[in-house]
């Protein structure tokens, strides 16, 4: 009725004016109140999932392992027969010709039984050497770097063939950088509490998906 009469005449419009604007008011105030609340509820919310601060891809590193190992298994077989080939020499320097080859002339330079077995030796040690590192390095690169959501511990992805190395949590307090990540190079070191060997951040080649938070967060000099 106000409302027809405000139409009609310009003392009832002043009128409805003025008794329609608190209710207008009001209605305004309370839709702001009721879609602001959410927003600030959800900021101050705790984190409900791991958030993943950095990532490291490489198609090679998984099957650095197996190709140790191909390599391991084939300097044995190639140490094995240079044992007996050089067990069959048995040249000496009076009889050799100019026709004598060369494993008869090596022969003679080092006695036959002691040069079979210095052989053997250095193959075995040279390919376990390079088996043991297709085994280290890849369990040392960080794959995969989380902060886990109750906020005080790291959850770890390796590159390593066993699963205990794999993957793991890490307390906060057990995790120790040395060196700021600006000016670091190619891989910064994070340190273990209780672990001789250091795992590596590739900082050139990876990706951190927040770089302030493992900045302030994880790499920290805490040993």
């Amino acid at each position: 009725m106000i409302l027809l009469r405000s139409m009609l005449c310009p003392v009832w419009r002043r009128m409805g004016l003025n008794l329609i604007k608190p209710i207008l008011r009001n209605e305004s105030t309370a839709t702001t109140t009721n879609i602001s609340q959410p927003v600030s509820s959800n900021a101050h919310r705790p984190m409900m999932n791991n958030a993943l601060v950095f990532e490291y891809k490489d198609r090679i590193l998984p099957v650095v392992g197996f190709i140790g190992l191909v390599q391991f298994i084939a300097f044995g077989f190639i140490a094995h027969w240079s044992f007996y080939l050089f067990g069959t020499v048995t040249a000496k320097e009076s009889t050799l010709t100019s026709d004598s080859t060369l494993l008869e002339r090596a022969a003679v330079i080092v006695p036959t039984k002691k040069f079979r077995y210095t052989t053997n030796i250095v193959i075995v040690l040279l390919s376990g050497a390079i088996f043991a590192a297709s085994i280290i390095y890849p369990a040392r690169c960080v794959r995969r770097l989380y902060l886990l959501k109750d906020g005080s511990s790291i959850g770890l992805v390796t590159y390593a063939l066993w699963p205990s190395a794999r993957k793991f949590t890490v307390p906060l307090s057990d995790v120790s950088v040395h060196t700021a990540l600006k000016g670091v190079g190619i891989f910064q070191k994070l340190y273990i509490r209780n672990q001789r060997l250091s795992h590596l951040v590739n900082s050139r080649e990876g990706k951190f998906y927040n770089k302030s938070l493992y900045e302030t967060v994880i790499a920290l000099k805490r040993f």
